[in-house]
């Protein structure tokens, strides 16, 4: 059975840049793609606050998923919720046991930092399945040839699910992949031991070889940052902690900085412990 992606459109340019590195994941991976529509005052639009959404009709929406269904190379449904993001999300990956989720990020330079964040949150909270975010502007190869995997050097655990989809694009992707430890300047940036918990995790270890790269930096989210220029990468995958998705400071977190500032695509795997 091939694993389903669920990508989430509201038919804006972030959106449908999503749908396009989704495509362009999904060929590798062997999976297919739901393309769920969201009213757009659900997304990270800052056109919610200001009035300038234009409602579609359902014959509009229809003709709007169609049109995107035709760009892309693997298998897609199409549907369309009236619910909110968190049970629309929640309910369509319960339904296709969707193994990713898939948004777009608009330039949110003025948008609020706790929009951005609260959406991130809200979806790792109501599916706990990885949750891919794709920024408008990055000119990223696709499907990624270079992935940097930050650690902190504390132990993490993933869901078991989480971790063959990850095993799985590994294999599939073939990626150069690098494990990155931020460190504060006065301190050891030896990524031995962060490198050590990804493994003990179940991430990796058939993995054929694992880079490492130790940056200093005072700013967590900044040395990520930082180390995915160095490392060269197409991808930073970050592990979500449930005291940072489950809090209420979620945009104060490492997670939460990355996702707002990076021009990479971000793949956040939500942690049980």
């Amino acid at each position: 059975m091939s694993a389903h992606f669920l990508v989430l459109t509201d038919f804006t340019p972030d959106a449908d840049r999503a749908l396009e590195y989704a495509d362009a994941l999904a060929v590798p991976m062997g999976a297919s793609i739901v393309l769920l529509h969201i009213r757009r005052e659900s997304l990270l639009d800052p056109d919610a606050f200001t009035g300038k959404i234009q409602h579609m009709s359902e014959g509009e929406v229809a003709a709007a998923l169609a049109q995107r269904a035709a760009t892309v190379q693997v298998p897609i449904e199409v549907e369309s919720t009236v619910e909110g993001i968190t049970e629309g999300v929640r309910e369509a990956v319960a339904r296709h046991r969707s193994a990713l989720v898939i948004l777009g990020k608009p330039e949110t330079e003025d948008t609020p930092d706790e929009l951005v964040a609260s959406t991130s949150l809200k979806l790792l909270r109501a599916t706990q399945v990885p949750l891919l975010v794709v920024p408008i502007g990055t000119t990223a190869t696709m499907p990624p040839a270079r992935i940097t995997l930050a650690a902190d050097g504390q132990a993490f655990r993933l869901a078991e699910p989480v971790i063959v989809s990850v095993q799985k694009l590994l294999q599939r992707l073939q990626p150069a992949l690098t494990v990155v430890h931020v460190a504060e300047p006065e301190e050891n940036d030896d990524p031995g031991i962060a490198l050590a918990t990804v493994l003990h995790s179940g991430l990796g270890t058939e993995f054929p070889a694992i880079n490492t790269c130790g940056v200093r930096h005072r700013t967590p989210s900044r040395g990520i940052l930082q180390a995915g220029h160095e490392t060269q990468a197409d991808l930073l995958v970050l592990v979500a902690r449930r005291r940072s998705f489950l809090g209420q400071l979620f945009n104060r977190s490492v997670s939460a900085q990355v996702i707002l500032h990076s021009e990479l695509p971000v793949l956040l795997l939500p942690a049980t412990e």
